[in-house]
């Protein structure tokens, strides 16, 4: 539920982790698509590390608030693509496997930089990773849900099914009270359940 758990230095930490995963994702799939064909996301400036061409405002509220966000799409052309439509769905999922490896990563940063840094500096580090390290799982699985505005609106289109762009408005509205609410985290908690030990370990998982 919204605000029952939310303090400023959460706050701070889902800010800052969203600003990497959003880089991450969003290069990672406009990288996918280069390579299977379509240079269009080369052109969109999809494939730098700046910050802000990947960032949706409200995506990024959304994170910071619920824990669960999105960054701004990627606009692929499957007509561009080597494998058509099915290039669609490897760039989407090339996105979510790069969270999830970026998640590995980060868990096994943990006790390293308690170890390497001052005591306090340490505790907060370790602190960052471990809450970056679980968002990077839940936001590889919320990323997959055929809705736009997150990227597993790639599948839509890979059915040939297109939504008119005032639809990606409104379910962004959407998914942001759906979240405020709990009910993503509900609905993704038994997928949450089953990845995150596998990435994270069980400790950190929880």
């Amino acid at each position: 539920m919204f605000g029952s758990d939310l303090t400023l230095q959460l706050a701070g930490m889902r800010l800052l982790a969203g600003l990497i995963i959003a880089v991450v994702h969003g290069t990672t799939i406009a990288a996918a698509a280069v390579l299977l064909g379509d240079k269009g996301p080369r052109y969109d400036g999809r494939l730098t590390p700046l910050t802000f061409r990947h960032i949706d405002l409200v995506g990024l509220a959304s994170l910071v608030l619920s824990g669960f966000g999105w960054s701004r799409p990627v606009a692929i052309e499957s007509t561009q693509l080597r494998w058509g439509r099915w290039g669609l769905v490897v760039a989407t999922l090339a996105g979510s496997i790069a969270l999830l490896i970026l998640a590995y990563a980060l868990a096994r940063l943990s006790i390293p930089l308690l170890q390497a840094l001052p005591y306090t500096s340490g505790l907060a580090a370790a602190a960052f990773v471990r809450v970056a390290s679980r968002l990077c799982v839940w936001l590889a699985l919320f990323a997959l849900l055929p809705l736009p505005p997150l990227a597993g609106a790639h599948f839509l289109a890979a059915l040939g099914i297109r939504l008119p762009p005032s639809a990606g408005v409104v379910l962004a509205w959407g998914l942001l009270l759906a979240s405020l609410l709990g009910l993503v985290r509900i609905a993704l908690t038994p997928a949450y359940d089953l990845i995150a030990p596998l990435m994270l370990g069980a400790d950190l998982a929880t």
